[in-house]
C-alpha cells in the first residue's frame, strides 16, 4: 500500500495491534481475524467503522483487526499462514515477490468463481484485478488505485513566476499538466536559481527512486513497450529504458534533487515540500491524505501530470494498487470473509473510501457528485481514468527489484551508469523468466 499509510514504526504498530485484538472473544461468537495495514488515522477510523457496522448487521460475528506496518506483515504473515494460525482475511502487497510465494505455497484461496458469483467481475475495474491474477486465476480483491504525480507548491510556483506553465490537459481538462518536459525543466531551473530545492526527494529507502524510475519509464517508453517486456520479447536494456534512467540521473547531475538524496528518508523529503523548502515533490496519489492532514493550508498545494517525452504517447503515469485483500486457504470462515469484502467494496462503501480516507477504490461508476471532495481528490479520481502504466516494484520478481533499487542509489552516487543498471535488470529478469517466477496476468 502507499507509504503514507505505514510510516509509523514497528513498536507503535505492535501496540496498536495489541490494543485492537487483546481480550477474550464474546462467548459463542464466530471470530473473523483480519490483518490489515490501514494504520494512519483516517483509513484506520474508516475500517473500525466498517467493522462495527458489519458486526451490527451480523449478530454473533466478531471481527478482530490486527493492524501492522508493511515490514511487520511481510515478516509474520507467511509463517503464520503456513502454521494455520494466521488471519482469515489479510491485506497484503500483490505481485510475484509478495503474494506470489503465498499462492505457490497453497496458502491463498482461489477467488475466481467468487468474482462471477458475487458480481465482482462486473463491479470492479479490470486492470487492478489483473494485478492479482496469476495463471488465469484471481487471488484477491485489490484496493487503493494509486499512481505517480507531481505535487507543486502553488505559492512557490507563483513566486517563481511560473504559474502559467500549468495548463489543462486537452483530453482531460480536469487534470493539470505542462506543454512539454522542457517546461518542467524551466520550473526546476528557476527553483535552483532562487535557492529552492526543485524536487523534494529522499532515497534512503530506494523504493522511492523506484517510483521515479517507473514514472520516467512511462514518459519515455509508454505502457505498450513495458507490456512488450513483461509479456513478450522486449528487454530491460532497451534504449528507451536507458533513456528513463538517463532522465533520472540527469536531474541529479543538474542539482534538481536535494544534496545526498540517498541519505534522506521519504518522510524527510516530504517534510522539505510540506515546509515550503521545495517547489515540487514527485511521488504518488497516496500522499493526498497526508497533505490534507499535515499541511496547515492544503489549498496551497496541487498536483499535475508530467507530459510524455513523445507526442505519440498519451498522458499517463505509473500506477498500481496499494495492496489486495486475500483470503487464507486454511480459513474456516471463508464465506464470512468474502461477505465482509462484499460489504467494504460496495458502491456505498466506495464513496466512503474516497470521502473519509482519501483512497480511490477500484469500484466502477462511483457517483462523486454530492461527496464534496476537495479539488485535489477530484483530480485524483479523474487521473485514475487515464491509460495508466505500472509501478513496477509490485509486479516484478525480487531479484529484479534488487537490481532496480540498487541502481536508483548507485546512479545518484556515481558508481554506475544507466547502461549498467539496465543490464543488471535484464540479467535478473532473464533468470526469473527461466525459473518461471514472473507475473503472468493471462
Amino acid at each position: 500500500m502507499g507509504i503514507s499509510l505505514f510510516k509509523t514504526g514497528l513498536l507503535a504498530s505492535s501496540l496498536l495491534s495489541v490494543a485492537l485484538t487483546a481480550g477474550p472473544s464474546l462467548a459463542g461468537n464466530t471470530v473473523l481475524n483480519v490483518w490489515d495495514q490501514f494504520f494512519s488515522e483516517e483509513p484506520n477510523k474508516l475500517m473500525n467503522e466498517f467493522v462495527a457496522e458489519f458486526e451490527k448487521a451480523h449478530p454473533g460475528v466478531e471481527i478482530k483487526r490486527n493492524v501492522l506496518d508493511t515490514d511487520s506483515i511481510r515478516a509474520t504473515l507467511p509463517s503464520a499462514l503456513a502454521a494455520g494460525q494466521g488471519p482469515d482475511l489479510f491485506y497484503y502487497d500483490a505481485g510475484p515477490a509478495f503474494l506470489g510465494p503465498l499462492i505457490e505455497a497453497g496458502l491463498v484461496a482461489d477467488l475466481t468463481q467468487e468474482y462471477a458469483a458475487r458480481g465482482w467481475d462486473k463491479s470492479l475495474v479490470a486492470w487492478p484485478v489483473e494485478r492479482v491474477t496469476y495463471a488465469n486465476k484471481i487471488w484477491g480483491v485489490p484496493n487503493e488505485i494509486e499512481y505517480t504525480n507531481v505535487y507543486v507548491d502553488l505559492a512557490v510556483l507563483d513566486q517563481l513566476g511560473m504559474k502559467d506553465k500549468l495548463v489543462a490537459d486537452k483530453d482531460h481538462p480536469e487534470l493539470l499538466t505542462l506543454k512539454s518536459l522542457d517546461d518542467f525543466k524551466a520550473i526546476l531551473e528557476a527553483s535552483k536559481a532562487k535557492g529552492i530545492v526543485p524536487i523534494a526527494f529522499g532515497n534512503r529507502d530506494p523504493g522511492r527512486g523506484g517510483h521515479l524510475f517507473s514514472y520516467f519509464l512511462t514518459l519515455t517508453a509508454g505502457k505498450d513497450l513495458v507490456d512488450t517486456i513483461l509479456f513478450g520479447d522486449g528487454r530491460w536494456d532497451d534504449p528507451k529504458v536507458i533513456d528513463a534512467w538517463k532522465l533520472y540521473k540527469d536531474y541529479a547531475t543538474a542539482g534538481y534533487y536535494p544534496p545526498s538524496p540517498n541519505a534522506i528518508s521519504y518522510d524527510e523529503g516530504n517534510a522539505l515540500f510540506f515546509n515550503g523548502a521545495a517547489t515540487t515533490n514527485i511521488t504518488g496519489t497516496w500522499l493526498v491524505g497526508d497533505i490534507m492532514g499535515q499541511v496547515a493550508d492544503p489549498s496551497k498545494i496541487d498536483f499535475f501530470m508530467l507530459p510524455s517525452a513523445s507526442p505519440d504517447l498519451p498522458l499517463s503515469a505509473a500506477a498500481g494498487i496499494g495492496s489486495t485483500f486475500a483470503v487464507a486457504e486454511k480459513s474456516a470462515n471463508k464465506k464470512l470473509a468474502l461477505d465482509f469484502l462484499d460489504f467494504i467494496m460496495s458502491k456505498d462503501a466506495g464513496k466512503r473510501w474516497l470521502k473519509e480516507a482519501s483512497i480511490v477504490p477500484p469500484i466502477k461508476d462511483i457517483d462523486i457528485k454530492g461527496l464534496d471532495l476537495p479539488p485535489m481528490m477530484q483530480r485524483v479520481v479523474e487521473g485514475a481514468t487515464l491509460p495508466l502504466s505500472y509501478n513496477l516494484d509490485v509486479v516484478m520478481p525480487a531479484e529484479w527489484n534488487d537490481a532496480m533499487k540498487t541502481g536508483t542509489q548507485s546512479l545518484l552516487d556515481g558508481s554506475s551508469t544507466p547502461e549498467d543498471v539496465a543490464a543488471k535488470m535484464e540479467q535478473a529478469w532473464e533468470k526469473a523468466k527461466a525459473e518461471g517466477r514472473i507475473w503472468k496476468a493471462h
